[in-house]
């Protein structure tokens, strides 16, 4: 049985079909730089660095020689940033913990009390 399609529905079809592959190409390119920007995320986090040092120039306002109130804030948040950063950098650097035969077992009849009882009516 010969099927005629039309010119226009030809075009579609074939439009459609190299805009999933384009589609489908982007998303594989995008995995890979995302996987490659986790990686750098991963070995920048693992390099210790030495501590930065940053000047920040904080004027006294003309009419007094008091402190702006935003100075101490920002230098307090500057703080808190360097912390949170460290905190993360160990976290993701961490060896996790080894499991020992004792909780492997515990572990194993745990999920074989859990699966009788669910199957027991």
């Amino acid at each position: 049985m010969i099927r005629f399609i039309r010119r226009g529905s030809l075009a579609a079809l074939l439009r459609t079909a190299a805009t999933a592959r384009h589609e489908a190409r982007t998303a594989r390119r995008e995995l890979a730089e995302l996987r490659n920007r986790h990686r750098q995320l991963i070995s920048h986090l693992a390099r210790r660095e030495p501590a930065q040092i940053v000047a920040v120039p904080i004027h006294a306002t003309a009419a007094t020689d008091q402190i702006s109130p935003l100075a101490p804030l920002l230098l307090a948040l500057w703080h808190q940033a360097a912390l949170e950063r460290e905190a993360f950098r160990t976290w993701v650097t961490e060896e996790p913990a080894l499991v020992t035969a004792t909780q492997l077992q515990a572990r194993a009849a745990k999920a074989a009390s859990e699966a009788a009882r669910r199957d027991s009516p």
